[in-house]
């Protein structure tokens, strides 16, 4: 997905210098990335008996899926942000359902923190990432499930005030990497989308 909408923006940069090596490398990748997408539409999209048409996280080309999400960038749940879809999407929205959900195998649930995980952390650790990605493809405008999570964001540091890599959703105190830049660097560009799409909820008090 991340591949096919970035290869689409390159395109454009490269109708910009206007050469014909450029149009003919333009055209490649418009070409390359409409074959990712329709193959992506074709084999995987599949339907759910409680979601209805959700995307595949994995498929073999075969028949088989793998259905699940992965905190990581890119993820399922991250295809509205960075533009693959609309947030509007069914389709999107059927998968976001089902990511933050329990039929999700690497969906952790408790009292610290409810947040997708992952398979190489193990189990019961989410990813305080893939909160901020929630809160980045929320088109709730009442704001309630954006203000939850930041809530859980805040209180999920262990009093160092910092974004950790993976938090257990039981125990604040069991967490992975105290900085981990990445996950930092995205709760920045949450909250300037927040300060864009929902200011109200910055000036709210989450102590």
């Amino acid at each position: 997905m991340m591949f096919a909408r970035y290869v689409e923006t390159a395109a454009l940069i490269m109708e910009k210098i206007k050469t014909l090596e450029a149009d003919a490398l333009a055209k490649a990748m418009r070409t390359m990335a409409a074959e990712i997408r329709a193959g992506i539409t074709k084999y995987g999209i599949v339907h759910h008996p409680s979601f209805g048409q959700i995307f595949a996280y994995e498929v073999d080309g075969y028949g088989s899926q793998n259905l699940m999400d992965d905190a990581n960038l890119p993820s399922l749940l991250s295809a509205a942000m960075i533009g693959y879809v609309s947030p509007h999407d069914e389709v999107y929205l059927n998968t976001r359902l089902f990511v933050l959900g329990e039929e999700n195998p690497y969906w952790m649930h408790g009292e610290v923190l409810s947040a997708v995980g992952g398979p190489h952390l193990g189990p019961m650790k989410g990813w305080p990432l893939a909160s901020i990605v929630r809160i980045m493809t929320s088109e709730d405008s009442s704001g309630e499930e954006s203000r939850a999570e930041i809530m859980a964001l805040l209180e999920s540091t262990d009093g160092l005030g910092l974004i950790h890599e993976g938090v257990s959703a039981w125990d604040v105190k069991d967490w992975s990497r105290p900085w981990f830049s990445w996950a930092n660097g995205m709760f920045g560009q949450m909250i300037l989308k927040i300060e864009s799409d929902r200011p109200f909820l910055l000036s709210e008090n989450y102590q």
